[in-house]
């Protein structure tokens, strides 16, 4: 028996309209200023919101006969079809944003049900600073709120407790900070300490922990040794009620290699075990501070529309603040609010934290497992993307889970968003991601991690693919050639939305020499012994200044197959161990064989291995081989033949 839901009412009618309403960005006709100016003159409610607030918040360029306006996701965006230099403006392309909003118990006034959206949304007006009590207020409810009701954010276990800590409030010293031993001093298992996620900059703290300095920090950390982004933090957390504070520059002994591998192995637990992690998401050092003030532009400004029933309705005006991506109300200026979230060694923090408060440019953000929310949405998470839901959430076990198609691919699009971000040490490379590795590792049924790659997905994981700007290949070993971590440039997987329907490879037998105790961590070396279909080819250069996959064609026989080889790094370099000239012998192993989404096209995927000059007895990957056409695969697997191959 189905029951029929009465139907949630819309009464997007009371909102104000008329022809000269700026449409949806994609209509060819959009009002001008003049034309805006002329319809609010007529009595038009919605038109006198939008010419008002161009008249306050923008400048006179926005006002020239040649811009034209379109409104869409609540924000008026200009267009101009014709630039002109207009006064006091160098930029003939320069564009203009509005974002309106009304306050959330507005929005009843339009519809019944809260998730439906409308076409003005909800937010509120920010604090001009974000060190202003009303931060501090907003931190604790959002705080409380996901303690006592989000299930998916509560922790797996509770033994875990960092090797050291800063006290805060310690009452044994005069500044009330300093460093302890949580395995010499007495503490409770089910303390509850807060991170700090930081960009370290080029300048290092007074306080920093080394072998000389650790008796002391241990006794008393001076508050003025202590860079002002950690002062911040630790006033912040005292006005929130936490003791308890984990840095790594002071928690971890620097200059002490054994201590820093044995913490770097428990950083998985650091950061999913705390009760909160305070993100210094805006500031590029330690010494910048965690605060910022509301920059001019984005500061709110309130006016007022009638709507058709006489109601007046209090609407707001400012520049969209700029979000992390995933907000499609906001521009994804992210780079400019959150210079953090550019390093690489912060997504895994960023993932592995069930809680996360970032203090950006103009506003502070939370994101936990359960949701995201910040100060100028004001709780429209609807519009507010979540990337520790769609990426993350894995990471805290089957209870976050989110489902997907394939299984397993937020590993994946975790690495491929790891590589568009910046290491200061290339070396770092499977360091800064080994957390997140651990932690995914004890959800996947006792997999084995080899170089980046999970065992139970050789075939798939082998197939990455480099993404312009191709780099250089580096001289400083970090991965085997096979590995995604052997290069600098950012990748994809091709296969991550197709459907692989057979694998080539016979048997895959790896070796593998760490560099310390992380499984995850380090390596000194990897191998991979290999068997499968392999065609002998030559590598032949086409033109180096094409789209990728246009720069080389690959010889097998008497054919030449064109747009299928991806190269992974700048074969035209020129020092003598990685240059690979026109016409070099290369062999194609076949790897799987994969089905497009819809389900007719399929494509043949593979390894472009080159001989290795440094061992050789093997070979070097040089680029991954994608055969999308039907007569290209039955060619290159008529001229292949079976082969073990050594992989370095």
């Amino acid at each position: 028996m189905f029951m029929t839901l009465p139907q949630a009412q819309n009464r997007s009618w009371l909102l104000p309209s008329c022809p000269s309403c700026p449409p949806d960005p994609s209509s060819p006709s959009k009002p001008s200023f003049h034309a805006l100016k002329t319809s609010a003159e007529k009595g038009c409610e919605r038109c006198n919101l939008f010419y008002s607030a161009i008249i306050e918040k923008l400048p006179q360029a926005a006002r020239l006969p040649s811009v034209t306006w379109g409104f869409t996701y609540s924000v008026l965006t200009s267009y101009n079809e014709r630039p002109e230099a207009s006064e006091g403006s160098s930029d003939k392309n320069e564009k203009f944003e509005l974002e309106f909003f009304i306050h959330p118990d507005s929005k009843k006034l339009f519809v019944d049900n809260p998730n439906i959206p409308t076409a003005l949304h909800t937010g509120r007006p920010t604090p001009k600073h974000t060190y202003h009590e009303e931060t501090i207020g907003q931190i604790r409810r959002w705080y409380t709120t996901c303690v006592n009701s989000h299930d998916q954010c509560r922790s797996e276990q509770t033994s875990f407790v960092p090797r050291r800590l800063l006290d805060i409030e310690s009452p044994l010293c005069e500044s009330e900070i300093r460093l302890v031993d949580t395995q010499q001093d007495f503490f409770d298992s089910d303390i509850q300490y807060v991170c700090l996620s930081h960009c370290w900059g080029k300048s290092r703290p007074r306080c920093i922990t080394l072998i000389e300095t650790l008796d002391q920090n241990r006794e008393q950390i001076l508050w003025n040794t202590i860079p002002k982004t950690f002062q911040n933090v630790i006033s912040v957390l005292r006005k929130l009620g936490f003791r308890y504070l984990w840095i790594d520059s002071i928690c971890i002994i620097q200059d002490d290699t054994g201590d820093w591998a044995t913490e770097a192995a428990h950083m998985c637990d650091v950061y999913s075990q705390a009760a909160l992690t305070v993100a210094a998401t805006s500031s590029f050092d330690s010494h910048q501070g965690l605060h910022s003030s509301v920059s001019p532009e984005y500061q709110s400004q309130e006016f007022s529309m009638i709507l058709m029933d006489g109601t007046t309705l209090p609407v707001w005006a400012r520049k969209p603040i700029p979000h992390f991506p995933g907000s499609e109300t906001h521009t994804n200026r992210w780079f400019e609010v959150a210079p953090l979230l550019q390093r690489g060694w912060v997504l895994q923090e960023r993932l592995l934290s069930r809680r996360v408060v970032h203090f950006a440019a103009n506003e502070v953000i939370w994101e936990c497992l359960h949701f995201s929310d910040c100060q100028c949405l004001g709780g429209g998470t609807e519009r507010f993307g979540n990337p520790k839901v769609e990426l993350g959430a894995f990471l805290h076990g089957p209870r976050t889970e989110y489902k997907r198609e394939r299984p397993g691919s937020e590993w994946y699009e975790i690495v491929q968003e790891y590589t568009k971000l910046a290491l200061t040490f290339q070396k770092d490379r499977f360091p800064a991601l080994s957390g997140a590795a651990r932690r995914s590792r004890q959800f996947r049924n006792g997999d084995e991690y080899i170089a980046g790659i999970w065992k139970s997905e050789t075939l798939f994981g082998l197939t990455w693919c480099a993404s312009i700007p191709l780099s250089a290949r580096r001289a400083e070993y970090v991965a085997p050639t096979w590995s995604w971590a052997a290069v600098d440039s950012a990748i994809w997987w091709p296969s991550l939305n197709l459907q692989i329907i057979k694998g080539f490879l016979n048997s895959v037998q790896t070796q593998v020499n760490l560099a310390g105790p992380d499984p995850t961590g380090r390596l000194k070396q990897a191998t991979m012994i290999i068997s499968g279909p392999a065609a002998t080819g030559s590598l032949n250069w086409e033109n180096v200044s094409a789209v990728l996959n246009q720069r080389f064609s690959i010889r097998v026989g008497s054919s030449f197959i064109k747009g299928c080889f991806w190269p992974d790094y700048l074969l035209d370099q020129m020092d003598v161990e990685h240059h690979i000239p026109h016409g070099s012998d290369v062999l194609c192993l076949l790897v799987l064989e994969a089905l497009w989404p819809n389900k007719k096209q399929r494509e043949y995927q593979g390894l472009v291995l080159s001989p290795s000059k440094s061992n050789p007895k093997a070979y070097e990957r040089v680029g991954v081989l994608r055969i999308e056409r039907v007569e290209e695969q039955v060619y290159i697997m008529d001229h292949a033949k079976e082969a073990t191959l050594t992989l370095v």
